[in-house]
């Protein structure tokens, strides 16, 4: 009997260790309840006989912040309890009333009682008139600015100065989302500032913004700020250090964060307007500066000029578009492309650098025109036009394609006529001519079957010597002939120095480049054309008439789009199977080409 007692004395104990356990009880406290202002005060939620506890949701009490709970469990001599802490920080003297709350845990109601604070100014401290310790604004123009004009937006917080601050302050939120670029906000001199008879220790943040849409806005930002609890003594330093100076071991000093509601600011950003506005606007709006520089001026036909446009000012710099040539039938013109970092959406100022290739077509080309950038000045609410140019040039005409076969008449003259050569006259003879012949011998071999075959040999040998003369007087007179047949030729030398780049240097520019010259090379002997005429457009057109399938003539645009683009824009990023690619491609179109009659 005596085992099963203490088996039962055992079970006692454990039910009622559980039933101890089981029972959750709740205590809540604020401490301390009398402060002054710029302190703050604890309130503590512990959940006794658990580990679990569900956090306690105040609702919003005016001119008091209340910190997110940090959570602390503890288990003393097998009692486990919760323990949650907030931290009050109230804004302003007066009473506050945490009033009572009743909790479910578990499907049982936990009551907590109500708990006042009471909030004083300190003695020989005069009660703000605000009734604000800590408050925050936002300051934007006056005037509404234009749309892309820059402008300052500061936010400014105010704290007494017995209120003391953390160095961090976060921005949650309040400002649009979309239609600004904002730059990175910069902390200005703290100074002092009196607001209604009260002194204030002033915070400034400043950014420049710019609007990227025309209306009206709020601004009303969200700021969070970590207010060091005044309650809690620093712990002096000793002189010489110790072992607890380690920042390792220092948390730093109590810091309650509070978030500031700022009071909402109307801004509206007005349009540009219509009226006066030149036709080569563009919407670039600041103050601005243009620039154009042209080289080479002496060129000959068919070789690329380069335009060099620089742009540089204040205002929205990275959208703003440079001018450029119009078409001509004495020159081509290509897209502009950027050199160089573009400036970001969010720079008031910077520098955007442009190039743009112009083909001179023929010597008729003495200048290119002006250019013009407009823009809106918002400081004098104008537009304003900035000239450069003329650029004079000197063209010459254009010599032949690269590796174009140079042919000309033999003893041609100046207007193209040629020489007549006088073999000689007058033919004396020595020995008149025997009547006949006679050789009995030699007779009997003339029918030999060798003898024969020579004979009618002789007749196919004149007529190939006939037509190598022939070819070679029309290779010297017809020029256009002669570079017919140099076409093939001249493109598969062009085209094995694309294969040898592919395998030394992969770039689009190192394979592209003698592909473009394989094309011109080819149609510009094919087509006999000087190099300022073999374009895009003309080699399209002749295929196109020569009945080329619309398949093909589309794998011919892609490639000499491609070609533009690598050589005077952006390349684009082709990898080595997709330049084997275009190789292949290109000589396949040729093959083709050789088929048809153009």
């Amino acid at each position: 009997m005596e085992p099963f007692f203490r088996r039962g004395l055992w079970a006692a104990l454990w039910l009622g260790m559980a039933a101890a356990t089981w029972a959750v009880d709740v205590s809540f406290d604020v401490q301390p309840r009398l402060l002054n202002v710029g302190e703050t005060a604890k309130a503590t939620l512990i959940f006794h006989g658990t580990n679990k506890a569900p956090p306690l949701a105040f609702p919003d009490i005016d001119g008091l912040q209340i910190s997110t709970a940090s959570q602390l469990t503890q288990n003393i001599n097998g009692h486990v309890s919760v323990h949650l802490t907030y931290r009050l920080f109230p804004q302003r003297a007066g009473t506050f009333t945490l009033s009572p709350y009743t909790l479910e845990y578990n499907g049982e109601e936990l009551h907590l009682p109500a708990v006042s604070l009471e909030v004083r100014v300190p003695q020989g401290v005069e009660a703000s008139s605000t009734n604000q310790m800590l408050f925050a604004r936002v300051s934007l123009p006056q005037t509404a600015p234009y749309i892309h004009q820059p402008f300052d937006m500061l936010l400014s917080i105010y704290s007494l100065p017995s209120i003391q601050l953390t160095r961090d302050v976060q921005l949650l939120g309040g400002l649009p989302e979309s239609g600004f670029a904002l730059s990175s906000f910069e902390e200005l001199q703290t100074i002092r500032e009196e607001v209604n008879g009260q002194i204030y220790t002033l915070r400034r943040f400043r950014a420049r913004a710019r609007a990227l849409t025309t209306g009206h806005f709020t601004i009303q930002p969200i700021l969070r700020v970590n207010v060091v609890d005044a309650s809690q003594p620093q712990r002096r330093r000793e002189a010489f250090g110790g072992f607890f100076d380690d920042p390792f071991f220092s948390s730093g000093p109590a810091a309650t964060p509070v978030n500031l509601d700022v009071p909402p600011a109307p801004l509206d950003i007005r349009p540009i307007p219509v009226e006066g506005r030149p036709a080569d606007f563009t919407g670039a709006v600041g103050e601005f500066q243009f620039q154009a520089d042209v080289r080479p001026r002496e060129v000959k036909a068919g070789e690329p000029i380069t335009v060099t446009l620089r742009l540089q000012g204040r205002g929205n710099i990275a959208s703003a578009r440079s001018p450029v040539f119009p078409e001509s039938t004495l020159y081509k013109t290509y897209d502009p492309r950027q050199v160089g970092d573009s400036p970001s959406p969010s720079d008031e100022t910077g520098t955007k650098t442009m190039e743009q290739v112009i083909l001179p077509r023929s010597e008729a080309l003495t200048e290119l025109p002006s250019l013009s950038f407009s823009y809106f000045d918002p400081a004098l609410s104008q537009y304003r036009t900035l000239s450069v140019g003329p650029f004079p040039l000197t063209v010459h005409p254009a010599d032949n394609a690269n590796n174009a076969l140079l042919l000309q008449i033999p003893g041609s003259t100046a207007e193209g006529g040629s020489k007549a050569i006088v073999l000689g006259s007058d033919i004396v003879y020595l020995k008149p001519a025997p009547k006949h012949w006679k050789n009995p011998a030699a007779s009997k071999r003339l029918f030999t079957p060798a003898f024969l075959l020579v004979h009618a040999l002789s007749p196919i040998g004149l007529a190939v010597l006939y037509g190598i003369h022939r070819r070679r007087n029309r290779l010297a007179e017809d020029i256009a002939f002669a570079r017919r047949r140099h076409a093939p030729k001249s493109a598969r030398a062009s085209l094995r120095r694309a294969a040898d780049a592919l395998r030394q240097a992969p770039s689009p520019s190192s394979v592209f480049e003698p592909l473009s010259a394989a094309v011109a090379d080819y149609f510009g002997h094919r087509l006999n054309l000087p190099p300022g005429a073999v374009e895009s457009g003309l080699i399209l057109e002749k295929l196109q008439q020569a009945g080329l399938p619309e398949i093909d003539l589309a794998r011919w645009r892609e490639f000499f789009a491609l070609c533009e683009q690598i050589r005077y824009a952006e390349a684009p990023s082709l990898d080595p199977a997709a330049l084997d690619g275009w190789i292949n491609t290109l000589t396949t179109l040729l093959r083709q080409t050789e088929r048809i009659k153009l």
